[in-house]
């Protein structure tokens, strides 16, 4: 019996020694602060966050954006002068990134910054001349990309989660502006 237990305890400290190995590690790679992502946008004044309740045609739009379900029961954001501003979190390929997106009165996108990404590869995205072909972006009526963005080599998924991302914002925007316009 004594042997058993000796046998045991040999295994469980093989698993403990080798389970770090098969685990796989992510890096969390923070690149800016949301509070810096709003300066980006607003500048040194930035207005009081608002709640968006993601409920019935907008949570339809929103799902066919992503292509996948959205769990959400609202979405925080900040509004001024009909300028948007969104912080959003997409999976990429296994885990969210968080994606801050930036909208001027005109329905363009003003500002695009990776906030936080949490994959080992495709990272790539942070970088500024990609993010720079999202900038002037608008939404088609299927709600659509305006333009094609370049994609990089090795970061699909990621490329795809910012293009889904962009695509939300867009549309929120025209949500939360239209709800604010006067109807005639």
């Amino acid at each position: 019996m004594r042997g058993c237990g000796c046998f045991n305890t040999i295994r469980l400290l093989l698993v403990t020694l080798c389970l770090p190995g098969i685990v796989r590690a992510y890096d969390v790679t923070e690149y800016l602060e949301p509070n810096a992502f709003l300066a980006k946008v607003y500048g040194d004044h930035v207005p009081d966050i608002s709640l968006l309740p993601i409920r019935g045609k907008l949570r339809d739009q929103i799902e066919a954006a992503l292509g996948h379900r959205y769990n959400g029961m609202r979405l925080r954001y900040w509004q001024q002068d009909g300028t948007t501003a969104w912080i959003i979190d997409e999976k990429s390929k296994d885990q969210p990134m968080t994606i801050g997106i930036g909208v001027k009165p005109d329905a363009e996108i003003a500002v695009l910054e990776l906030l936080v990404y949490r994959e080992p590869r495709g990272g790539e995205v942070h970088q500024a001349g990609f993010r720079e072909q999202y900038l002037g972006v608008t939404l088609t009526d299927s709600l659509q990309l305006s333009r094609e963005v370049d994609g990089i080599t090795g970061a699909t998924l990621s490329v795809d989660a910012m293009n889904r991302v962009a695509a939300v914002a867009l549309l929120l925007h025209q949500a939360v502006t239209e709800s604010a316009t006067p109807s005639p």
